[in-house]
């Protein structure tokens, strides 16, 4: 379309190329040439944190490939032994030499002649030497271990529906049937499901509990809410702040999206609103913006390319590389990311796309990050490139946003168009209850760790309460309370979640900017991405034109901004 070109490896400035990061003997060899390393002037220390990072970049990358191999074919289980074995016999014995690497960078007398570019870079490395335990390197290959089997149980299951068996994500689609009755076989079928493994999935969830406590115990603190919010390196908030964040969204966008909901609860001509009912086109008819991958990937190339032609260019270098696996099928672990290919200076994108809507806002959510990591490949310092998720969902869920007013190339029908819009703008209010009611869960979680599993489910289910946007769960009470063995998450990434509300509130001030502005507003987005994690978040959220503020008042502003999008597009 635009370009045949591959994205091509960054070559190594320190390291052979021939030199592969596959056996512990030869990363071992590394790490200590690299403790080794004479520092006996400034530009030493900064040249020896280069050879650090691109060490490091190569290292990861080998990683990313077996995780890549791993989820993708999540029903074999050779790719997640040989994943599972990497992480334990070569990247985990790597953590005690990062500490002793990192501590040499802080320990440098060199350090104090650094200038002020560094400071941030300061403040990272000394939270990671101050949360250092060697005791708790085997405890994280046994969480690893752990939460993979998360992907390995859900992946598995199945359900028979209309004489096919179907995955759980291939169910999805029958949300949006226009037979009630349908929907709701449909979502009973995939609840009950899922409740076959509740057992196992508890039983999983407390193994990793019990993990994580400790961990956090090792490292001297009071509980492993409070470990993982230092561990994250949330430097410029605190979890009084998240609390804050509940609460606003409580007040502001529930109450907003209550009214969604009853206008969808009388158009639809229904008693009570059910959660079967919640994704079902009001018209009766499902966006079908694509017929197969090629088809997906083809037009998000061209709906970048209106944004930026170099973003849509990129994108088709990912698929030229064969650097993406987009369709969903059985045996495929669930979800969807973009894994950052640090050493080749790119990015892999994974999703489970069955034809709906979602999947193209999910894939161009994924071609976010992906430019994010493509703006970033110009540092050689490696923290810079490891930016926090409350910096990463930005560059995501903006380009959501950014590209909505391009998606008329999937859309020929004007009213397909507008309802694909606004399906887009709604999506981005309805995010926040659920993320508030995961991360007040986790939050709970990790600060009652006594709790058994029926407390847990009793207090998940006032959460779903206390955030309920209008739907009605009555005889569904099991499936309410344990709709969160869903949220991979939980399992699998802890606390990595309130970063997605954070990032939507800079996203919509992003689109905001955007309408305003046009050109100018994806200029600062490019500045945004550019800065990787030089700077505090704050300072990054800034560059974008945007405030990092959890504040009711905020908040506010930019739910009244999307009423009226959505009141004009109406």
């Amino acid at each position: 379309m635009y370009t045949d070109e591959k994205i091509v490896k960054k070559p190594r400035k320190y390291y052979s190329e021939d030199l592969k990061f596959t056996e512990w003997n030869t990363v071992k060899e590394e790490l200590e040439k690299l403790e080794k390393y004479e520092i006996n002037f400034k530009k030493d220390l900064i040249e020896f944190m280069k050879r650090k990072s691109e060490f490091e970049a190569a290292l990861s990358e080998e990683m990313a490939w077996k995780y890549i191999r791993m989820t993708c074919n999540a029903d074999k289980p050779e790719f997640s032994k040989d994943f599972n074995e990497f992480y334990s016999k070569v990247i985990s014995p790597t953590e005690a030499y990062d500490f002793k690497l990192k501590k040499k960078f802080y320990e440098s007398p060199f350090r104090k002649e650094l200038g002020s570019e560094y400071d941030l870079l300061n403040k990272i490395i000394s939270k990671d030497i101050e949360i250092f335990r060697e005791e708790n390197i085997p405890l994280k290959i046994k969480e690893q271990e752990l939460s993979s089997k998360y992907g390995e149980i859900i992946s598995k299951l199945t359900v028979e529906f209309k004489g096919e068996e179907k995955t759980l994500s291939q169910m999805g689609v029958y949300q949006k049937d226009p037979d009630r009755k349908i929907r709701e076989e449909a979502w009973k079928l995939v609840g009950a499901k899922v409740l076959e493994v509740k057992d196992e999935l508890n039983d999983l969830f407390d193994q990793l509990k019990e993990i994580r406590i400790e961990i956090a115990k090792n490292a001297g603190f009071d509980n492993y809410r409070d470990y993982m919010h230092f561990a994250k390196g949330r430097f410029d908030y605190t979890p009084e702040d998240l609390f804050e964040f509940h609460k606003s969204v409580e007040k502001v966008v529930v109450p907003y999206l209550k009214e969604l909901n009853k206008e969808r609860k009388e158009k639809l001509g229904v008693k009570t609103l059910r959660p079967w009912d919640l994704s079902v086109d009001l018209d009766g008819k499902v966006l079908s913006p694509f017929k197969t991958e090629e088809e997906l990937v083809n037009k998000a190339i061209e709906v970048l390319h209106r944004v930026k032609p170099d973003f849509g260019i990129k994108l088709e270098k990912m698929k030229n590389s064969g650097f993406l696996d987009l369709e969903n099928r059985k045996g495929k672990a669930p979800g969807g990311y973009n894994y950052p290919l640090h050493e080749t200076g790119g990015s892999f994108i994974f999703m489970n796309a069955v034809g709906l809507q979602s999947d193209v806002s999910t894939l161009l959510h994924e071609s976010g990050h992906a430019m994010h990591n493509f703006a970033c490949k110009h540092f050689d310092i490696g923290a810079y490139k490891d930016y926090p998720s409350e910096v990463a969902e930005v560059a995501s869920m903006s380009m959501e946003l950014l590209t909505m007013e391009h998606l008329n190339v999937y859309y020929s029908d004007d009213n397909d168009l507008k309802k694909a819009k606004l399906e887009q703008l709604k999506g981005t209010l309805k995010i926040f209850p659920w993320v508030m009611t995961i991360d007040a869960f986790q939050q709970w979680i990790y600060t009652n760790p006594n709790h058994t599993a029926e407390e847990r489910e009793e207090f998940f289910a006032s959460l779903m309460d206390r955030y309920n946007t209008g739907d009605d769960f009555s005889g569904l009470e099991t499936e309410k309370a344990t709709r969160w063995l869903r949220q991979l998450h939980v399992f699998e990434v802890p606390f990595y979640y309130i970063e997605y509300a954070m990032s939507q509130l800079a996203a919509l001030g992003i689109y905001k900017n955007y309408k305003e502005k046009g050109k100018e507003a994806v200029k600062m987005y490019e500045d945004f991405m550019s800065l990787g994690y030089s700077k505090p978040v704050p300072e990054i959220y800034e560059a974008a034109g945007v405030k990092f503020d959890f504040s009711e008042k905020y908040i506010s502003e930019l739910v009244d901004f999307i009423k009226k999008e959505i009141e004009e597009i109406e």
